[in-house]
């Protein structure tokens, strides 16, 4: 075996030929390896700090996980090759079961996800790569219900208020109403002309409204298969909120934000809020005001009663991709794509904190890449984020005050319960995290 960067080259010794060629990573630099001949194995430890298993004979790759914080510099299969040691520069030494790390899971789910935490539960729905739809009990990992797989390519989903419903979009501009207790397709809607971006039903069930590419929303009752299709926006309507006495707020990649009228189907007001694409929208806990962050790497407050912003928040270096307010009313919080979090007043635009970790190294950024979400604990004190990892923040100081590192990265978002004590989320490799806080 020889290694070239991310490449491992393997060759028969007594004819010299190329046998296999490996293609870790090209983001990053094969450290170390080692060969389990009882079962054709190999192990690699990247700079990346991910350790990968690779199967010889079909040069398919078994496993990808963060094994350690820092380089992986030594990986060593036991002599029958049950077991592997892992050594890193974070000074620990960890042992791994082969067979364990091996194990396919049953289910690879893709990342658009929906949550309910109720008495106590947690039951995330999430389709998996096979276009089926799973209804999951978070705490024990089983599978409450399972649907058929679906026509055509899952994109979002949701649950209704009491659980006994769930909706997908497709890519089809499709969307469809189950049973939760059986896995059936109660109702197939033909919603839009392009990718459904998002769809949520309404408190009591009766609507369900949806969201797409094709600039579109599409308010459905369901049961009686009528709608009303709201259109006013000329790009993509990535998602929205549903907001008090029948209106809807919606964003968009063309830069503005819309109010609507549930009822009939008209646009309220509209807000020219960026000059570039909306990434994301939050409103305050009193309703007044709402949010809007955008790729031209600002954020901004609205009230919902002006037509000009109440602060601009201008400081981040790169698109701003998720905002939160705090329960108090009194922050907002805005995450980027360079990995840090900024912590703003609402009442005066004033940047108060910034999270984030210092390395010398920027290649080196442990929560390296776009923070997808930022979510306050209940007494505003705490913040949570997800990106490359889920990290929590001290809001007054902005120290990272923990980190939780998944065996993917990437992660798309992060739902919390209401006594911020239970955390889920869905890595890139499509792996299930519910997180527990423990005291």
């Amino acid at each position: 075996m020889v290694t070239v960067r991310n490449f491992l080259f393997i060759f028969n010794v007594e004819t010299s030929d190329l046998v296999s060629k490996l293609d870790a990573c090209h983001q990053s630099t094969i450290l170390y390896c080692d060969v389990c001949t009882t079962n054709q194995i190999v192990a690699m430890a990247l700079s990346h700090y991910v350790v990968q298993l690779w199967n010889i004979d079909s040069c398919t790759k078994i496993a990808d996980f963060n094994a350690h914080l820092s380089w992986v510099h030594c990986v060593t299969f036991s002599p029958e090759g049950s077991s592997f040691l892992t050594s890193s520069d974070d000074q620990t030494v960890k042992l791994w079961e082969t067979s364990k790390v091996c194990e396919p899971s049953a289910i690879t789910l893709k990342q658009d996800f929906d949550v309910a935490f109720c008495d106590g539960e947690v039951l995330v729905l999430a389709p998996d790569k096979g276009d089926r739809l799973f209804l999951i009990n978070g705490k024990s990992g089983d599978v409450v219900c399972q649907s058929s797989a679906l026509e055509s390519c899952i994109t979002s989903c949701c649950l209704s208020a009491d659980q006994r419903l769930a909706a997908v979009g497709d890519k089809t501009g499709y969307v469809k109403v189950l049973d939760n207790s059986s896995g059936k397709v109660l109702q197939q809607l033909k919603s839009h002309t392009s990718t459904v971006q998002h769809c949520q039903f309404t408190e009591d069930g009766t609507n369900l409204i949806s969201c797409s590419d094709d600039s579109t929303i599409r308010i459905w009752t369901w049961k009686s298969g009528q709608s009303k299709l709201l259109h006013g926006h000329k790009e993509a309507v990535k998602c929205f909120r549903i907001l008090q006495n029948s209106r809807l707020l919606s964003w968009c990649f063309d830069g503005k934000v819309k109010i609507w009228d549930c009822n009939t189907g008209q646009t309220e007001k509209a807000f020219n809020c960026h000059t570039e694409a909306v990434l994301s929208c939050d409103v305050s806990p009193d309703a007044t005001k709402f949010s809007s962050t955008s790729a031209d790497m600002s954020a901004k407050i609205w009230s919902f009663d002006e037509p000009l912003p109440l602060h601009e928040l201008n400081g981040h270096q790169s698109c701003v991709r998720c905002c939160s307010f705090s329960l108090d009313n009194k922050y907002l919080a805005t995450g980027d794509d360079n990995g840090e979090v900024m912590i703003w007043s609402v009442q005066t635009g004033e940047l108060l904190t910034q999270c984030r970790e210092l390395y010398a190294d920027k290649e080196d950024l442990l929560h390296a890449g776009w923070v997808t979400g930022v979510l306050f604990s209940p007494d505003s004190k705490i913040i949570v984020s997800s990106g490359a990892c889920v990290k929590w923040w001290n809001v007054d100081t902005g120290d990272c005050k923990q980190t939780f590192y998944t065996n993917g990265t990437n992660l798309k978002s992060i739902r919390s319960c209401s006594t911020f004590r239970t955390f889920v989320t869905i890595d890139n490799l499509g792996i299930l995290y519910v997180l527990q806080l423990v005291e």
